[in-house]
């Protein structure tokens, strides 16, 4: 398998002459009013890259972006989806299948598996495991800290790595109706180490990190002493993996 990262959750994985795309957005243009302008260059793909699947983990437009599925997914290609997002999933007009936690689609020889996960504003979402030939993946969308992880590394054994959101973002979206709370509503580094731990992932791969801050949109501390001193702690191997670099 070859992987390469996307902008902010996005990765591109290469299994055998099959392409899959998981959260993969070009398009952040309707969250600049929250989000703010990128912080870092955004990496364009979708003139290059063709994909046979394509994966999201929730319907957050920074997670899902309809225009890469216009432009990449394949005249054959399929939408592999979490069973609860299925109204939305339908109106794309595409081939799709459908799984609920813990459901797995093997074809190809690519193994797709949905399981849980939990989104830090109440909406839907799924993590994903793929695994190819010796590598298995699992990426986590932004998930907040779940009492599932334990489940998880024993019931999901191998993981390669764990891509994982490490910025900790406190949000304050009153502006749309919702509540602030000082609660991330996404991993913080130490609760993704953690996390990456009791997956037994080889490697933790922080993702959804660095690009956004804003009053609204606030992040935690991610600069390099921070990572380094928890995978340190918690005994985590990590890797960063730059927008647009391949994972080596």
């Amino acid at each position: 398998m070859k992987i390469q990262k996307l902008n902010w959750a996005g990765i591109k994985l290469e299994c055998g002459c099959r392409t899959v795309l998981i959260d993969a957005v070009e398009n952040f243009k309707p969250y600049f009013p929250v989000l703010g302008n990128p912080l870092t260059p955004l990496y364009h793909f979708t003139d290059t890259v063709k994909a046979d699947y394509i994966l999201f983990t929730h319907l957050h437009l920074d997670h899902f972006d309809v225009s890469v599925i216009e432009k990449c997914l394949t005249k054959n290609g399929k939408i592999i989806g979490y069973k609860k997002h299925e109204k939305e999933i339908a109106k794309l007009n595409r081939e799709y299948v459908l799984l609920d936690n813990d459901e797995t689609f093997i074809e190809n020889g690519i193994t797709f598996k949905s399981v849980y996960s939990l989104d830090g504003i109440g909406e839907e979402q799924t993590a994903w495991m793929v695994e190819h030939d010796s590598t298995k993946i699992f990426h986590g969308g932004d998930t907040i800290w779940h009492n599932q992880f334990w489940k998880l590394g024993k019931e999901n054994t191998g993981i390669t790595y764990a891509f994982l959101p490490i910025n900790g973002a406190v949000v304050n979206f009153q502006i749309v109706g919702l509540e602030y709370s000082t609660v991330p509503a996404s991993l913080t580094p130490e609760q993704a180490f953690n996390a990456a731990k009791l997956l037994h992932a080889e490697k933790l791969i922080p993702i959804h990190y660095g690009m956004f801050a804003t009053p609204f949109y606030q992040p935690t501390d991610t600069n390099d002493t921070v990572l380094r001193h928890f995978s340190a702690t918690i005994k985590q191997p990590y890797q960063i993996v730059n927008d647009g670099d391949n994972l080596n």
